[in-house]
């Protein structure tokens, strides 16, 4: 439909364009005329009077294109009335023959493609006999007014032949349509082979729904409404990039800012934002939006913590509004909004927040649109339920249950970075081991749970004390180890040394039992010790084995002597 509105439009400039050659024209032939000092005559007040109501009738049509009415039978088959009216008028009374059935050959074209040849040999036929009649008009006219009316024959078959031209050509632009509507059955035909490759979807996403139980009642209703959008590519192009999305992204960002590019896409809305919800203030929060004025985005964070937006999150029931009123609804002030939809992102165990899409035209949506929308918004629910359950997955197995730092086999991995890192960018990197002195004593004197005390006492304070870039892990038992990117062999001793010093100087309670602690550790450092990874780790171990030797409680670098100021 589209595509036709742009025709008229070309049309309608076209008009425009006569509309001032006509009105040059008459100007023209009348300027000696005036010039020397005489009235307008009748006959040139006469034309001025239908080039303004050519051009107020071309206006009224161009803002019924813009507007879309055109795609409306009863709008489209009033203007294609008129047109020949306007045309068969301006040929008979005021002999502007050529340049109006130019127009007329328009006329044709369009209507040819727009109604087929049956509309356009209708077209052809009533502006015929709308030509004959105001002839016949015309020639009344002349007798009443006692003016003689020669009949023509000549001006007869040259009428005839003219409208049996138009008549053929109808029928060749009908001939172009019936190719066009043939073309329309072959992606009719593809449109099913299409609904096919859905069906097989639907059972792919069957099988799918078994290898995850806690999704299993959610799954049940997306393959309920994935079989209503069977009729709609659209709707199942945007059902499998969600789908992609939850299997395939777990950053939470990243996944907010895909959905809502595929959201803007689909729905072809002017914005789409993705709204969190912080449980611990009771307050929702913009993530994602493609809103890129500067004074929107302040009016949007100002007064999106709404109670209708917190409504609409809480009692986890969509919404819509074809006719927007700012003042009823905040968020939308200093913004064009006309028509809305706010889903809820909600499962039965969290409120994750809204999707709010926006659209300046009124009455923009309708159910389709919040069904569609509402499907996303539950995809959308999954896919945060799975990033976090991932992130919960991801800290279990890489942090220490007991202490709360990095795993020994995280650490692996970090080390193994870190040094590649070190090594392409030419940077210090720094290793420290330390353990506990004398821990089995702890235990056998104190305990098992008191010496989990002490490891938990240690972590706490070596996470408060060290820097954000620095990496904790539990390397085994009492054994802990520390790494210091950028940081060379003297900055990393005073590191440690400090962190030794604060150890021994704190006392740990648990009821009756006080006890302090002291650590013993060893350093070493790439490149100025150590020139691979393994040896960065193994010479750092072989200095912890010279602290415990040389009386613990002391830091030790490895093959290198380091003098306290």
């Amino acid at each position: 439909m589209k595509k036709f509105e742009r025709y008229e439009q070309i049309y309608v400039n076209l008009v425009w364009i006569f509309i001032v050659l006509s009105i040059t024209l008459v100007i023209f032939s009348d300027y000696v005329y005036i010039g020397a000092g005489n009235i307008l005559s009748e006959v040139t007040v006469h034309k001025f009077c239908f080039i303004f109501i050519a051009g107020l009738f071309n206006f009224l049509k161009q803002i019924a294109v813009k507007k879309g009415l055109f795609a409306h039978n009863r709008y489209y088959m009033l203007f294609r009335i008129i047109e020949p009216l306007l045309l068969g008028y301006a040929v008979v009374f005021l002999g502007s023959r050529e340049l109006i059935l130019s127009l007329l050959f328009f006329v044709t074209l369009l209507t040819a493609f727009r109604k087929g040849k049956k509309g356009a040999l209708y077209l052809v036929l009533f502006s015929m006999v709308v030509n004959f009649v105001f002839q016949a008009l015309h020639d009344s006219i002349y007798k009443y007014v006692g003016e003689d009316s020669i009949f023509e024959p000549t001006r007869l078959y040259k009428t005839l032949l003219i409208y049996l031209v138009f008549l053929m050509f109808s029928l060749m632009c009908g001939r172009i349509y019936e190719d066009s509507a043939e073309n329309e059955q072959n992606n009719s035909k593809l449109y099913i082979e299409l609904e096919e490759k859905y069906d097989q979807l639907a059972v792919a996403q069957e099988e799918i729904k078994t290898h995850n139980e806690k999704l299993k009642e959610t799954n049940f209703k997306i393959e309920d409404a994935n079989k209503k959008l069977r009729d709609s590519i659209a709707e199942f192009y945007t059902v499998q990039q969600i789908t992609q999305a939850i299997s395939s992204i777990f950053d939470v960002k990243e996944l907010l800012k895909h959905v809502n590019d595929i959201i803007i896409g689909v729905m072809g809305v002017n914005n789409s934002t993705v709204i969190l919800y912080d449980e611990k203030k009771d307050r929702l929060r913009v993530n994602t939006t493609n809103v890129s004025s500067r004074e929107e985005l302040i009016s949007l964070f100002d007064n999106i913590n709404c109670e209708l937006l917190k409504d609409v999150l809480k009692s986890g029931e969509p919404l819509m509004e074809n006719f927007v009123d700012s003042k009823e609804y905040s968020f939308t002030q200093e913004r064009e909004v006309s028509s809305l939809i706010c889903v809820p992102l909600v499962t039965k165990t969290r409120k994750f927040g809204l999707v709010l899409i926006e659209h300046k035209y009124f009455n923009a949506f309708d159910e389709d649109n919040l069904r569609l929308l509402n499907i996303i918004g539950q995809q959308v629910s999954i896919a945060l339920e799975n990033a976090e359950l991932y992130e919960r997955m991801h800290e279990l197995a890489t942090v220490d249950s007991l202490t709360g730092v990095y795993n020994r086999l995280y650490f692996q991995e970090r080390l193994q970075q870190e040094f590649e890192n070190a090594q392409k960018n030419k940077y210090d990197l720094s290793l420290a081991i330390f353990d506990i002195d004398h821990f089995k004593r702890f235990n056998d004197t104190f305990g098992h749970l008191f010496g989990d005390k002490v490891l938990r006492h240690i972590s706490d304070l070596l996470k408060n004390s060290l820097r954000s870039g620095d990496i904790i892990a539990r390397y085994g038992g009492e054994e802990f180890v520390l790494l210091f990117p950028r940081t060379g062999l003297k900055e990393a001793y005073d590191k440690v040394e400090i962190l030794r010093e604060k150890i021994a100087k704190t006392t740990i309670r648990d009821e009756l039992v006080t006890a302090s602690v002291t650590v013993s550790f060893g350093l070493s450092t790439y490149p100025e010790v150590s020139t691979t990874e393994s040896d960065l780790l193994k010479m750092a171990d072989n200095a912890l084995y010279d602290a415990k030797e040389s009386g613990r409680n002391c830091v030790k670098v490895a093959s290198c002597v380091i003098t306290k100021e």
